[in-house]
């Protein structure tokens, strides 16, 4: 039975990797491309896709470097606010897009470019915390919710210099697997309920719909990041926090719709995830 887990997770895994590996020889084989622009929607793995890809392409011989566009998030001071009051954390009016555009242009033409660090506890930005410089065959990854989102460049940008991938996560059952894997993470590392992470969730969805979804288009390749063994791992945890939405929630319905989608998978312990697997960023 071990056996069997190990090599389903395996060919689980397989797939992920294998669109990696075929980014990484487009970037390594083609010395224009300046920019790789990573977006998708939340918990679809821009973290670690970025990380990772960054860590081969260094390995095949170009220098890459990171930016996140969570480092371009507005001061507090600066902040934009719903019709409902809450403070805007998703959509692209939270973010500095003429920071994002200064700094765009700035890379693209070979300077020494200044990149911010946003401080999530403060939610204070400082900026030029550090600088970043293409030289000759550098290529920065760029990653964020909104990467996509041709509002970032000031002008058209020579397409021969950008490459973008865009990320997505489809069981293929109906349900939402990348609501699942955020009720799973934030329950561990911020002690949230299955309503809590439900009432961010409407908010969240309906950005991604407004802003993040329609530049899909544009991508070079898009990515399913769903592991079908992801369901063993996650599945006891996402049932037991879907239980306790009471009856007369809003989300009542759905969480019991989603109960009945879940489980009949059985549970699979998280030694069997593979060492730098995408599915660390969500446990």
């Amino acid at each position: 039975m071990k056996k069997e887990i190990i090599e389903k997770i395996r060919q689980d895994e397989h797939g992920y990797e294998t669109a990696l590996d075929t980014i990484k020889n487009t970037i390594i084989n083609n010395k224009k491309i300046k920019l790789i622009l990573i977006a998708g929607g939340s918990c679809a793995g821009k973290t670690t896709t970025t990380r990772k890809l960054c860590e081969m392409i260094n390995a095949s011989g170009r220098t890459a470097h990171t930016v996140s566009l969570d480092d371009y998030y507005r001061n507090l001071d600066e902040s934009v606010y719903l019709p409902d009051g809450t403070r805007d954390i998703e959509s692209i009016n939270s973010l500095r897009v003429d920071l994002i555009k200064s700094a765009f242009a700035s890379l693209l033409a070979g300077e020494e470019t200044p990149i911010p660090m946003f401080d999530f506890k403060t939610k204070v930005r400082t900026d030029g915390y550090r600088t970043i410089k293409l030289n000759e065959g550098d290529v920065v990854l760029i990653e964020g919710l909104h990467a996509l989102n041709l509002a970032l460049f000031e002008n058209a940008p020579d397409e021969c210099s950008i490459f973008r991938v865009y990320l997505y996560a489809d069981a293929g059952d109906g349900s939402d697997c990348r609501f699942v894997r955020r009720m799973v993470r934030d329950s561990r590392h911020r002690d949230a309920s299955a309503e809590h992470t439900y009432n961010l969730w409407t908010n969240v969805r309906a950005s991604e719909l407004e802003s993040i979804e329609p530049f899909r288009q544009y991508a070079d390749i898009a990515i399913n990041t769903f592991f079908p063994y992801e369901r063993g791992i996650l599945n006891d945890d996402a049932i037991r926090l879907l239980q306790t939405v009471e009856k007369d929630s809003s989300h009542y319905e759905n969480a019991q719709t989603l109960i009945e989608i879940l489980a009949p998978v059985p549970q699979i312990s998280d030694d069997y995830i593979p060492e730098n697997s995408l599915m660390y960023e969500f446990l």
